[in-house]
């Protein structure tokens, strides 16, 4: 996958934790999203770097020690593709 990808700056929104959901707040937009797992854990990990799928998917598995799968790869993409939907991500 050679497509890269990088997280909106962390001072664009607001992040707050609600149960097992996660709340965004996207200052530019002034929109409100409501997250589940991964979507977090795939913004933290991105930070302000430009990553592949296959990149985060190994910070994904390096951070929170999950097995080795192909699986992973996929999600990591299908939620990459919601949040450049959402404005969250942008492709570089």
């Amino acid at each position: 996958m050679n497509q890269s990808y990088r997280a909106i700056a962390s001072q664009d929104v607001i992040l707050h934790p609600l149960d097992s959901m996660t709340l965004i707040f996207q200052k530019s937009s002034g929109i409100t999203h409501m997250v589940a797992d991964p979507v977090p854990a795939i913004l933290e990990v991105m930070a302000q770097d430009v990553l592949s799928a296959d990149a985060i998917a190994v910070r994904l598995a390096t951070n929170y020690d999950l097995e080795d799968s192909g699986d992973t790869i996929d999600i990591v993409l299908a939620r990459l593709i919601e949040l450049l939907a959402l404005g969250l991500v942008e492709q570089v």
